[in-house]
């Protein structure tokens, strides 16, 4: 398929955008006030320092500004802020792009003999700074993966595909429909995300509650260190020692480069489709989601949103004047005052779409909820790719915007869900200024949830990124505090690393740090990322007050 260019400084692609509808902006105008503006500068203003030199290399390093340029950061708010202003802390040196796993060894081999620092890049879709260049004193080099792409081997009989790390989400769905055949990971960054980059942070797509995160999709592995290509082969099952195919999972480039992953494949479905549900409140919503998966009701994708992001939510939708005045008068009712919209979708045959719904809407009844038709369901599946635009255009009009998301037991959601919000709260309160929080319930298991906050601030001007980490630094603390994990599919990059001893322990940073220098002795790949950096090169920072 043809490619699209992708914007420099923003999310997606060049030319397209999510304007702000009126209703939201009178909605956060009203929560808020109003924030500075933040516009974009042109690239021509965005001066780079002039490229280190480089060894002698394998493959040819594209040097010129911008390829360094859109090299140089990921999509989390500091990269994008940074981008937007043109204060990038630091650029690649060079960017190289294999065309075989081979070349990555070589490449691999050659950073470690010159001194070379290594980042692995994929679609460069990471919110948590994994991908984002910084500042060290030897030279960078950025390893795009873009070339690695298609399938290499399909397996009908066993439903297994090799495929190439650089191979985007859309790719490999159009590859395999013609077989008749699926994978069914969808991230929000489905559109520009790699396989590769799915693997390294342990993604979960948006019907992961039907087909597992990508740790239940990856049944084998190859990955690139400077010793050799490292294949684990695909199999069903096995109880020869520890899984290591696990250890890769979520390595985030700093254990070798994925260069190829075998993935469990599931038949095309008959049919899809979904519909939404108004739940009474939190509670009740988050008690029929237990209720779904605990009762072993077939669900693909379930997403509860609570009371504010359910109200959010609506004034994004452009509804007729009837359906507008029909939502007035509903959430009007005492009952839906703090009404939660659940979106539900199957898919399967239409026999057991149905049986499966029918099931479904017994649990939401007794609850309080009920039904309140497709539109909303297909509305949302229609436009959930083009929703991070919105971002872009918030900040133009002086308003940040950000999410983090987690996981806990259903016994404790609440003390997060609560812990997070209200530490959200008292940190807008120390800036001397107000924020919006939303939440919405996804990727739900038998034992627990996950939980998915956006959280939203008017943005003073120069002083975006210190906003930024007060909100996010005081919601990391209360979501650890209450139980919950650090990320459930976002993965740990620069921003989440200082945390990270606090979810696995002191015992389980000191194994990944040692696992780290066996595979990668020189410290070549991701210095940083994942683990802090302890190296005679210096802490590396992550910004916005994230200590």
């Amino acid at each position: 398929m043809p490619e699209r260019e992708r914007r420099w400084n923003g999310w997606g692609v060049a030319g397209e955008r999510l304007s702000v509808p009126d209703a939201a902006r009178a909605f956060l105008t009203e929560r808020l006030g109003s924030g500075d503006p933040l516009p974009a500068v042109p690239e021509a203003e965005v001066k780079l320092p002039a490229p280190r030199p480089l060894p002698p290399l394998p493959l040819p390093a594209a040097t010129d500004d911008a390829s360094r340029l859109r090299h140089a950061c990921g999509s989390s708010l500091p990269d994008l802020i940074a981008l937007r202003t043109g204060t990038v802390a630091a650029y690649p040196d060079a960017v190289c792009a294999p065309d075989t796993p081979e070349q990555v060894v070589e490449l691999l081999c050659a950073a470690a003999a010159g001194g070379v620092t290594v980042i692995p890049r994929g679609g460069g879709t990471s919110v948590t700074g994994g991908v984002t260049v910084s500042a060290v004193d030897r030279p960078v080099v950025v390893l795009s993966l873009e070339r690695l792409r298609g399938i290499v081997a399909l397996d009908r009989g066993s439903q297994l595909a090799r495929v190439r790390a650089g191979t985007l989400g859309p790719e490999l769905e159009a590859a395999l429909a013609p077989h008749g055949l699926r994978l069914g990971h969808e991230p929000q960054s489905f559109e520009f995300s790699s396989v590769g980059g799915w693997v390294a942070t342990r993604s979960a797509g948006q019907r992961s509650t039907g087909v597992g995160k990508v740790d239940d999709l990856v049944a084998g592995l190859e990955v690139a260190t400077e010793t050799g290509l490292w294949r684990l082969a695909a199999q069903p099952a096995s109880a020869a020692g520890p899984e290591l195919r696990r250890l890769l999972i979520g390595s985030e480039g700093r254990l070798g480069v994925i260069t190829e992953a075998t993935l469990r494949l599931r038949p095309l479905p008959e049919c899809e489709d979904g519909l939404a549900v108004l739940l009474p409140g939190w509670a009740a919503g988050v008690d029929v989601c237990r209720a779904l998966l605990q009762n072993g009701v077939p669900v693909e994708t379930m997403r509860l949103a609570d009371p504010e992001e359910t109200r959010f939510g609506m004034t994004l939708v452009a509804l007729s004047p009837l359906a507008a005045r029909a939502s007035r008068m509903l959430f009007s009712r005492r009952r839906y005052r703090s009404g939660c919209l659940l979106l539900l979708g199957w898919a399967g045959t239409t026999q057991g779409m149905t049986l499966a719904e029918q099931t479904a809407a017994r649990h939401w009844r007794a609850a309080g909820g009920f039904a309140v038709g497709r539109a909303g369901w297909r509305r949302w599946r229609a436009d959930r790719f083009r929703h991070p635009y919105l971002r872009d255009e918030l900040l133009t009009a002086g308003w940040g915007v950000d999410t983090l998301e987690t996981a806990a037991p259903w016994s404790g959601l609440e003390a997060v869900y609560g812990g997070v919000r209200e530490a959200l709260q008292r940190a807008a309160a120390s800036l001397g200024t107000r924020v919006v929080v939303g939440c919405h319930l996804s990727h739900a298991y038998r034992d627990g949830a996950s939980l998915y906050f956006t959280f939203l601030w008017p943005l003073a001007r120069g002083r975006e990124v210190a906003q930024w980490g007060a909100l996010k630094g005081a919601a990391n603390d209360a979501l650890l505090a209450a139980g919950g994990t650090l990320s459930h599919h976002h993965g740990v990059g620069t921003i989440h690393a200082p945390y990270l001893e606090r979810e696995v322990g002191r015992t389980g940073v000191a194994a990944l740090a040692a696992l780290a220098h066996a595979l990668d002795p020189a410290g070549v790949l991701n210095p940083g990322v994942l683990l802090l950096r302890t190296t005679d090169h210096g802490p590396r920072t992550t910004g916005g007050g994230e200590g």
